[in-house]
């Protein structure tokens, strides 16, 4: 058998799709060299790609990595390497606490992987051969990385001092990508960075200038834009959003709270007359508009008062799509330090009342679209049968909701055309037109 077969790797991914983006990059580092990806259990060395960001994430990635070492007992596994946020926040503490772990390697060493793979198996360094970028999720749809890092130091984030400060990746080198991808079969890109609103403003062209780049691109059929950031808009931004053709009706806007005073102490810059503006703008500017926010709720000194101020916004905008979390207080972020912590069990209360308004929020938009047709991205196609998930220009992959499809599906093509029958909270179900009554 020859060396090169003896070359298997695995690689697991934590968090969000920043981490998926450098994962799939880690992946196409490891082809080049001559590694085969193969299930965990099948492999001779595993990146874990961990994630950071928030105290339950870094449980889960502690918990992902003892599990996974077992696998140097029951499996195959002979090396297993922590990279990502987790290593690039605690480098010393996990070489020092997990004496599994074969190496740590930080965000700002992880180009050096798939070198550091090789010699941990004891392979001689190969030159890399060029290889497209793998990409680990659906065929049709992918992740578009244009920025590193982030500027904004809102008090509760980790980020920055996890990432460093934001970097635009340069133009040229974007669309390289979205081409490779487009060429790989993706007909929806997602744009994301820590915020993408901030694209250029380190001395590069700006977000529209982008966009306006992405838009000549045959057979890229949407682009949808993640992680704004309402304290980033400029005027001429908003203006042009409209003017896209593959630029899709959705916009991702977290704005964490609305209470003027917890803005404030959060570190963030738009205000609520700030929000209204910006919210009643591009309602009124874009047709068909479905927004996506994130939301926080227990922050230090968040009162009665303030709490309700976001319950009646949230309940004004009627959000069509919203994901909440509980204030959690991070290591060496300056929210952690704030006095005034709200009882746990009112966070939990809060966190519950907000989540039982917006569901019937979702339920009451969900129940106008049904009758209405859409066209439908195809996600997943059950294999032997008339079946299939996916999602229309409403839904993001993995954070939003999907539609269940029962019929005549067209199992080569990216996109097909739904009528909506019924409507669940977190799921459509739907039929092809051309079989539906």
């Amino acid at each position: 058998m020859k060396a090169e077969n003896f070359k298997t790797a695995a690689v697991v991914t934590l968090g969000c799709p920043m981490n998926q983006v450098d994962s799939e990059y880690i992946m196409s580092g490891l082809v080049s060299r001559g590694f085969t990806l193969v299930p965990e259990e099948d492999a001779r060395l595993i990146v874990v790609n961990t994630c950071g960001f928030l105290e339950d994430a870094c449980r889960e990635s502690i918990e992902t990595i003892l599990e996974l070492a077992e696998l140097k007992t029951s499996g195959k596994l002979e090396r297993l390497i922590v990279a990502g946020c987790l290593a690039q926040r605690y480098p010393d503490d996990l070489g020092g606490e997990l004496p599994e772990v074969d190496a740590v390697v930080g965000l700002d060493k992880r180009g050096a992987i798939p070198g550091l793979c090789e010699s941990l198996l004891g392979f001689s360094a190969t030159k890399s051969k060029i290889f497209s970028r793998v990409v680990s999720g659906p065929p049709h749809t992918a992740y578009l990385k244009i920025a590193e890092g982030c500027d904004n130091r809102c008090t509760y984030c980790t980020i920055p001092s996890i990432r460093g400060p934001y970097r635009s990746r340069p133009l040229e080198g974007v669309l390289e990508d979205a081409a490779g991808l487009v060429d790989l079969g993706a007909r929806e890109l997602i744009l994301i960075a820590q915020d993408t609103t901030c694209y250029g403003k380190d001395g590069g062209p700006p977000l529209e200038t982008l966009l306006d780049r992405l838009g000549v691109l045959e057979d890229l059929e949407w682009i949808r834009i993640m992680y704004t950031n309402p304290d980033n808009f400029t005027d001429s931004l908003i203006e042009a959003l409209p003017g896209y053709p593959n630029v899709i009706p959705y916009l991702d806007i977290p704005i964490q709270h609305f209470s003027g005073r917890v803005l404030r102490r959060m570190g963030r810059k738009c205000g609520p007359d700030g929000l209204r503006r910006l919210i009643d703008a591009f309602r009124g500017k874009i047709p068909d508009l479905v927004l996506r926010t994130s939301l926080i709720v227990g922050f230090p000194g968040e009162t009665d008062r303030d709490f309700q101020e976001l319950m009646d916004f949230v309940e004004d905008v009627r959000f069509e799509r919203l994901g909440a979390f509980q204030f959690s207080p991070e290591e060496g972020t300056p929210a952690a330090r704030l006095a005034d912590a709200v009882p746990p069990e009112l966070v939990s209360a809060r966190y519950d009342r907000l989540m039982e308004v917006q569901s019937g929020i979702i339920r009451e938009f969900h129940d106008s679209l049904v009758g209405r047709e859409f066209r439908m991205i195809i996600d997943e196609i059950e294999e032997g049968s008339h079946a299939a998930k996916g999602r229309t220009y409403m839904d993001a992959p993995d954070v939003d909701c999907t539609v269940s499809v029962t019929g005549d599906i067209p199992a080569q093509e990216a996109f097909m055309k739904i009528r909506i029958v019924s409507a669940g909270f977190y799921d459509l179900e739907a039929m092809p037109v051309s079989s539906a009554s």
